[in-house]
């Protein structure tokens, strides 16, 4: 589902983030990448978004070269792709139903459709009732929620998160990756970036050890 061969990625400030890196995920796992802070772990998952391209090697998403995916193409790729960040970054001037809707009005998708989506994904993580509360009325583990369901009513393929429970304290990081460990078993390919060790022991998944790089 996704490999990467040989891949390196120096930034142009001259840092080099990754270095030489074998992987291969299945379709339908889920994986953590865990190692110390600068180790790439976040380099790796843009690179799967596309947000970054490699300076060498090949990343393979369901068979395709990422290299050989023309400008044109990225905007219907990425819909594949759900990308959580440690920040939600959600629109405070929105409600939360707006802020589900975003990619799906970005989409051009019905009214109707739009509605019976947002719902279903609010009701995933348990907000159905906080559709119509703005972010500033949210509790740190809301916003993250909502965040989730924004990165979910696309319906994505695969998901990626970027250090999702940094902010929360243990048992709110708990829910949090019990989330996405049900979005899992829906069958969604999960990489999740976190330097959260005991979390990522008692998940049990496959863990990815990233090693800094000496440039």
């Amino acid at each position: 589902m996704i490999e990467f061969k040989g891949v390196s990625k120096r930034y142009s400030t001259g840092q080099l983030a990754l270095y030489n890196v074998n992987l291969s995920l299945a379709a339908g796992e889920m994986i953590f990448i865990t190692g110390h802070s600068g180790s790439g772990k976040s380099t790796l998952l843009k690179l799967v978004a596309l947000l970054e391209r490699p300076s060498k090697g090949e990343v393979i998403v369901g068979g395709r070269p990422l290299n050989k995916l023309s400008q044109r193409n990225i905007p219907h790729y990425r819909r594949r792709i759900g990308f959580i960040f440690q920040d939600p970054h959600l629109l405070h001037d929105r409600t939360v139903f707006d802020n589900v809707a975003m990619p799906l009005l970005l989409s051009g998708l019905a009214q109707a459709d739009i509605r019976r989506r947002v719902q279903a994904a609010l009701d995933k993580v348990g907000l159905a009732n906080k559709e119509k509360n703005y972010p500033l009325m949210l509790s740190a583990g809301e916003k993250q929620r909502v965040g989730i369901a924004r990165a979910m009513v696309n319906r994505p393929t695969i998901i990626l998160a970027d250090e999702p429970t940094g902010n929360l304290d243990p048992e709110l990081a708990q829910d949090i990756m019990y989330t996405f460990e049900q979005f899992n078993e829906l069958g969604a390919t999960v990489l999740i970036a976190s330097h959260d060790h005991a979390l990522v022991e008692r998940m049990r998944k496959r863990t990815i050890v990233l090693q800094k790089v000496n440039p």
